[in-house]
């Protein structure tokens, strides 16, 4: 079974996500943890994240001040950082197809593939009632 990266940074709150965020940034900008050759199919994201995320932090730190404006451009920025790491997400996603490793160096929490059957979640039909067959008329007597 492989792994996929969480998207789970989307409903977390500022202080969550900021902490989320400096933690992947910091195992991003490792050049020995993460090859360079990974964003050669996608110049420039890793900058731009980068440095996306180096205002996100100044700003997340002011706005500890309580200034409504702050608050309102630290919301911006991270909705934007949520954008571009959903983007790095699937960068990665596509580089561990040959080296795992990748994911959990990237600071992305991670989560095993599941496959095999899904559990449905139905009632059983009482007993006598048409099933899904009988409805459509198929019973074929």
């Amino acid at each position: 079974m492989g792994q996929q990266l969480l998207r789970n940074y989307r409903q977390i709150g500022p202080t969550a996500f900021h902490a989320f965020n400096q933690r992947v940034a910091t195992s991003l900008a490792d050049k020995t943890r993460i090859p360079e050759s990974i964003w050669a199919g996608s110049p420039g994201v890793l900058q731009s994240y980068l440095a996306a995320s180096a205002k996100h932090d100044a700003v997340y730190h002011e706005s500890m001040l309580g200034s409504k404006l702050v608050i309102a451009e630290r919301e911006v920025l991270q909705a934007q950082l949520v954008i571009q790491l959903d983007e790095i997400a699937l960068l990665l996603e596509m580089a561990a197809v040959r080296n795992s490793e990748i994911l959990v160096a990237s600071g992305f929490d991670c989560a095993k593939e599941r496959r095999g059957h899904a559990r449905s979640k139905t009632v059983p039909a009482a007993p006598g009632a048409p099933t899904a067959e009988q409805e459509q008329g198929g019973s074929g007597t």
